[in-house]
């Protein structure tokens, strides 16, 4: 690293240029599936029931507990309220 660079190969005498390469990316976590990408559309639209029943269908067939919580928040925001229901 601390070399000058070369101006000619040292065997054949040609003439060398330089040759970037760009970094890797390494992306962390899960990708996203087809409905987790039509559920965070639903809730850039705002429309929270819709985002909430995708969640929630989707939640009882993976058994995703990351789902299940956020068809709970994105219902809530839709205007239910479920703390009628808690005895």
């Amino acid at each position: 690293m601390s070399e000058s660079a070369l101006a000619l190969c040292p065997q054949c005498k040609n003439p060398v240029s330089r040759i970037l390469f760009a970094p890797t990316v390494v992306v962390r976590g899960s990708p996203l599936t087809g409905p987790d990408r039509k559920i965070k559309e639903y809730e850039k639209e705002g429309k929270w029931s819709h985002a909430a029943e995708l969640a929630d269908k989707e939640a009882e067939k993976t058994k995703r507990e990351d789902l299940k919580t956020r068809a709970l928040e994105d219902y809530k925001k839709a205007g239910y309220n479920f703390d009628k229901y808690d005895t």
